[in-house]
């Protein structure tokens, strides 16, 4: 989905931060996570989710804390 379609969705939303490719917003009621990229299309991460969505991605990168034999990045 494009997000040009759904300006509601920026008025529900506040600016957190930015990089290059990604804009993140969150919602001013529940705490929900928005984030777009430059094209427009955009995700929706719901709060009780985030830790298990971004330890998912950084045990891909650096390899859980536990395991001796380090990931791409580390």
């Amino acid at each position: 989905m494009n997000i040009k379609d759904f300006q509601e969705l920026i008025d529900l939303t506040d600016y957190l931060d930015e990089s290059d490719e990604y804009l993140i917003r969150k919602f001013t009621e529940g705490g929900n996570y928005m984030i777009i990229d430059t094209y427009g299309d955009f995700l929706i991460l719901k709060r009780d989710e985030v830790d298990t969505v971004f330890s998912t991605i950084w045990n891909d990168l650096y390899g859980p804390i536990s395991e001796k034999i380090p990931h791409i990045l580390n």
